[in-house]
């Protein structure tokens, strides 16, 4: 389901927050940034696009979860900063829109 569906959120997972993406940037929202430099504003707005779909059509925080941090394979937990999943990834596309 996820490797189709959400290529580019696994690309970011998978390139982005590896397990030593915390020696990239200050922050996790700057791996992002990052990530948006890096890829220009057509794959960012993919990102966005697939973040919004992930967000309409998966309902419980816990599988929001398991989509980024297994199906996408993100190292990067932010239920250990206190965000949910679910604003985790709202974080993300706003990130994405910016600059």
């Amino acid at each position: 389901m996820m490797t189709n569906r959400y290529p580019t959120l696994r690309e970011l997972a998978q390139a982005y927050f590896h397990q030593d993406y915390d020696l990239e940037a200050d922050t996790p929202l700057e791996v992002v940034a990052l990530f948006r430099r890096a890829v220009g504003p057509e794959k960012a707005g993919e990102l966005r696009d697939e973040i919004a779909s992930l967000l309409f059509t998966v309902a419980d925080d816990g599988d929001v979860a398991q989509v980024w941090l297994e199906q996408a394979g993100a190292f990067y937990d932010p239920r250990l900063d206190g965000v949910t999943p679910r604003e985790w990834l709202r974080q993300v596309a706003a990130e994405l829109g910016a600059g």
